[in-house]
């Protein structure tokens, strides 16, 4: 299960870090910056074509991007 909070604190930082704003991650994503600011806020969540184009942008695995624990095998 998702827990947008984190992936909310998760893409703002990755786009913090990459020193972009709001408006020039949204050119890069085809979309508006209200659109970026509701998914660092954990009002929506991006789109599967949104995460794949944060995925190359961010050079972050989709485990990463969305805050996914993987399972752990046990024996």
């Amino acid at each position: 299960m998702l827990d947008t909070r984190k992936v909310a604190r998760k893409l703002r930082e990755l786009r913090e870090n990459s020193q972009m704003t709001q408006s020039q991650l949204a050119e890069a994503l085809f979309v508006s910056r209200q659109a970026v600011s509701s998914w660092e806020i954990g009002n929506t969540m991006p789109s599967i074509e949104s995460c794949i184009m944060l995925l190359d942008i961010y050079d972050v695995s989709l485990e990463e991007l969305l805050c996914l624990q993987k399972k752990e095998v046990t024996e």
